[in-house]
């Protein structure tokens, strides 16, 4: 009798087990590996801007786009220093670049980790013919002791040692040149080479 006990016991919890894995299963996308796609990207990853360059060429998949804030569809930019960085689907990114299709008319800025797009900006270059210099927003506040910028757009970017203060009249420091100039009254110079802002300049 308790040998019968027993047996009836441990089906009775094999039951058990089995309907308890297979309500998991299907109730669980991101179990068992079903999901097959990459780590969410938080909505509120840093603007950090770690990787910039002139995009050489942008292939897209079908109806790729940006739709409330990150990436619909996949897509591949080849940058003038040989680079690929493909972009995944559903990454935060911006795209404020006029014609994707004209090669050498964007600019590429990324927060990048390794090999991966955490977020990603397209903008257009200054001219038709690129320069190494890129306009960007005025520049609002310091970070890292001085080393990295806030600019008037959110974007994070790298100071060179020495930014140079361009205007009519005696700036000061940096961070005087902010507190008079910023958020509307000036633009940031991006160097393309050391991917680092170089020079500000009043204007207005």
């Amino acid at each position: 009798m308790r040998q019968l006990f027993n047996i009836r016991l441990w089906t009775a919890l094999g039951v058990l087990s089995v309907a308890a894995l297979l309500i998991l299963f299907f109730s669980c996308d991101d179990c068992f590996g079903r999901n097959g796609g990459s780590a969410e990207v938080s909505a509120d990853v840093e603007k950090n801007i770690e990787t910039v360059a002139i995009v050489t060429s942008f292939a897209q998949s079908e109806g790729w786009r940006i739709e409330n804030g990150r990436t619909v569809g996949e897509a591949s930019v080849l940058l003038d220093d040989a680079r690929q960085v493909f972009i995944a689907a559903d990454t935060p990114g911006e795209n404020l670049c006029a014609d994707l299709t004209v090669g050498s008319s964007c600019v590429f800025l990324a927060n990048m980790f390794g090999d991966s797009v955490m977020w990603f900006a397209l903008v257009d270059t200054n001219s038709p013919k690129p320069t190494r210099v890129l306009e960007l927003p005025s520049l609002v506040d310091m970070l890292d002791s001085g080393s990295r910028g806030v600019l008037e757009n959110d974007w994070i970017v790298r100071l060179a040692n020495g930014v140079k203060r361009t205007c009519g009249e005696d700036t000061g420091t940096l961070r005087e040149f902010i507190n008079n100039y910023s958020p509307d009254k000036s633009v940031t110079k991006l160097n393309l080479i050391t991917d680092e802002v170089d020079e500000v300049v009043c204007r207005g």
